[in-house]
């Protein structure tokens, strides 16, 4: 009796906390003694015990996706206390979110019908930050990339505006076909974004549960692009992180001939994109975007978003930087394309929103400057010996 008794108090916590992985390939924690093949409910114990800061960490193998691929990785596998997702669930193997609240809220003033849609814990912190993405939510599930960044108190914001599309059917955008049309959607997007973000921003600052100082912008390719659009226009902003972006729009359409993108039937843009690019490209305001902390992560080998367009961002940007530098970084993966592995996006995400969005601690002061070589050498330690004294040096 005892022993069934412990079966049926054993099989009662499975269904509470979630079901086994059962291919190791998928999740592997951060306690290397863990495999995808041990109970979830002990697994969530031990990785969660050891992991830095309670995080548990998804180390996934990327592979060679298409170029419409943006941020649609799956990243669930059972669920656990407060809706927390470990490893990897098959598509269409969905589990709701356990303790997450999601709205949708539309907004019909001050411009075209925009749709918020929201997940958040209620409760967690007094004020929470917020992420800003273009799109919507599945109340399914989080983005792979954001689970503990909910469990920490964000508050995740996606949203999409209601533009109506060009009347003239011919002139609308193919997508992928990198022509006049496809360009101009780009530019125009890019030149809308930081009035519809704003109009957002508008609504979750009166909401009164929002932090109005914390405030940020997280995308990737399309998603990310209009966002640097935002960040030179729009000085709410707090922090962005983007993915395989730029916000060299010039620049970047110029690569699409050079990386033999291009299939326009003539080589020049429209004349009404010239005349946006002229005064909406973003790196002709990288001037009005500081203090906001701006992260760019691009591939090396990327010929879809060419990284060469983003360090001129960043290069024209990096002047009006200079009290605070640390707020201006752009990472390069060399010998990655347009696809970034998923924990690549996750670990850059997490760590910008916690530097300079954390839901209580204040973000990081400016650096102190080496005023030497010495100075300089002395700040490269990683513990207490002297770099002089690992060579032997006098």
């Amino acid at each position: 009796m005892r022993t069934a008794n412990l079966l049926a108090a054993g099989l009662v916590i499975v269904l509470l906390f979630g079901r086994s992985c059962t291919d190791a390939s998928h999740v592997v924690g951060t306690n290397r003694l863990a495999t995808a093949h041990t109970n979830p409910v002990l697994r969530w114990s031990a990785d969660r015990s050891l992991a830095p800061r309670g995080r548990l960490e998804e180390h996934i193998t990327n592979g060679d996706k298409p170029l419409d691929y943006m941020l649609g990785w799956s990243t669930e596998c059972s669920l656990a206390p407060r809706g927390r997702s470990e490893g990897h669930v098959a598509d269409g193997d969905k589990a709701p979110s356990v303790g997450l609240k999601f709205e949708t809220v539309r907004l019909k003033e001050g411009g075209p019908e925009a749709t918020v849609e929201l997940a958040y814990r209620a409760g967690t912190v007094e004020k929470h930050p917020v992420v800003l993405m273009l799109g919507s939510l599945d109340p399914k599930k989080l983005p792979f990339w954001s689970a503990d960044l909910a469990d920490e108190g964000y508050m995740l914001a996606a949203f999409t505006v209601a533009h109506p599309p060009d009347p003239d059917p011919a002139r609308r955008p193919q997508w992928l076909f990198f022509d006049q049309r496809f360009a101009h959607s780009y530019v125009l997007g890019g030149y809308r974004a930081p009035t519809d973000a704003g109009r957002v921003m508008d609504y979750l600052i009166a909401r009164g549960d929002v932090h109005p100082d914390k405030i940020g912008w997280m995308g990737s390719s399309s998603t990310g692009i209009p966002g640097l659009s935002v960040a030179v226009r729009e000085p709410r902003l707090a922090a962005i992180v983007v993915f395989v972006s730029t916000g060299a729009y010039r620049q970047w359409f110029e690569t699409w001939h050079t990386n033999k993108l291009w299939q326009g039937k003539t080589e020049k843009l429209w004349p009404e994109t010239e005349e946006l690019l002229n005064k909406y490209d973003p790196i002709l305001h990288v001037d009005k975007m500081f203090p906001t902390a701006v992260l760019m992560v691009s591939g090396g080998n990327d010929l879809v978003v060419d990284p060469k367009t983003a360090r001129s961002f960043v290069q024209a940007a990096r002047p009006f930087y200079e009290a605070d530098p640390h707020r201006l970084r752009l990472v390069v993966y060399e010998g990655f394309g347009h696809n970034l592995p998923p924990d690549v996006v996750t670990l850059y995400t997490e760590h910008w929103f916690r530097l300079y969005m954390h839901p209580t601690n204040p973000p990081p002061s400016p650096p102190d400057r080496p005023e030497d070589l010495k100075r300089s050498a002395e700040q490269t330690q990683i513990n207490p010996t002297e770099h002089k004294d690992v060579i032997g040096a006098e």
